[in-house]
């Protein structure tokens, strides 16, 4: 039995550190390159096995090529007690390239590929029964909506969306089968055009449970039960940003399985998705348990 079953993009992403992003027919130079496994799932797995969570993961890949077989071999190193890496024949596998400014912030370029043809049957149902919680992010907004709803009437498990880059449309489908949703405040602003304690009423108002809204260097607020609940961001040196929301769906998902109150998940999520910001790539400076519990307490 799994804690937390994760479904979604797992991607192959290049990452350049540049002092800024070039104009149109500019050539900059970068002082650094980094080659990293990416994606909304696969980070937010990696994160909630690193901090001891029984995790498995579905995903996809595409024909052969450099970047399937970085993904694949990245996902097998990895060790999860489940991991399904869907071939669908005929796509490329994803791919971004991410310029990473100076001061932190990013220019990504995403290719989505094979992640946008999944579809429920190829999905091996034993294991969406077989987990306490499952996970979506980086799907195609209607298959990431009608995967919500099978879960929620087919399997017991807690329905956790990603709700960053979807929109409002998508969002309102899949909120009556969710339990956790968490976007950023930039999303909330897009799609909702409101604060992040109202858009947190509203997803409650539509069936959430726990709603959630990461706020970058404001830190982040969550909403249950008719209270909202905040926690400022870790002091950190931050070099990249890339994989910052997906560290901190992983983790928060984790505080779930120790059944930690939101003030003290809270904290613990904007430790430990601050110090991710620290390397560069969503994974490079994953810290462990002990390591976000200190940084948590200062």
């Amino acid at each position: 039995m799994l804690d937390c079953l994760f479904i979604g993009s797992t991607t192959k992403d290049t990452l350049l550190l540049v002092d800024a992003p070039p104009a149109s027919d500019q050539r900059i130079a970068a002082s650094a390159v980094v080659h990293t496994c990416g994606g909304v799932a696969s980070v937010a797995a990696s994160a909630f096995q690193k901090l001891g969570g029984c995790a498995g993961l579905i995903t996809a890949v595409g024909d052969l090529s450099d970047v399937t077989d970085f993904i694949t071999k990245n996902i097998m190193a990895r060790k999860l007690p489940y991991a399904s890496l869907l071939r669908v024949p005929g796509t490329n596998s994803p791919f971004s390239a991410i310029q990473v400014e100076s001061n932190g912030k990013r220019c990504i370029t995403h290719f989505g590929g094979c992640i946008r043809h999944l579809t429920l049957d190829m999905l091996d149902k034993q294991a969406l029964a077989d987990t306490n919680m499952i996970h979506l992010g980086g799907l195609e907004e209607h298959f990431c909506a009608e995967l919500a709803a099978y879960c929620k009437e087919h399997t017991d498990a807690l329905i956790s969306v990603d709700g960053g880059n979807l929109s409002r449309e998508a969002t309102d489908r899949m909120l009556p089968y969710v339990d956790v949703f968490i976007p950023d405040d930039k999303t909330v602003l897009k799609t909702l055009g409101c604060s992040p304690e109202d858009a947190c009423r509203y997803y409650a108002e539509k069936g959430v449970r726990v709603s959630c809204v990461t706020m970058g260097d404001k830190g982040s607020v969550a909403y249950a039960h008719n209270t909202f609940h905040y926690a400022p961001p870790a002091k950190v040196s931050v070099l990249d940003t890339t994989g910052a929301g997906d560290n901190f769906h992983g983790a928060f998902l984790y505080c779930l399985t120790q059944k930690w109150d939101l003030d003290r998940t809270l904290r613990f999520c904007n430790a430990f998705s601050g110090l991710t910001c620290q390397g560069l790539g969503g994974l490079a400076a994953e810290p462990t348990l002990e390591e976000t519990l200190q940084k948590m307490e200062e």
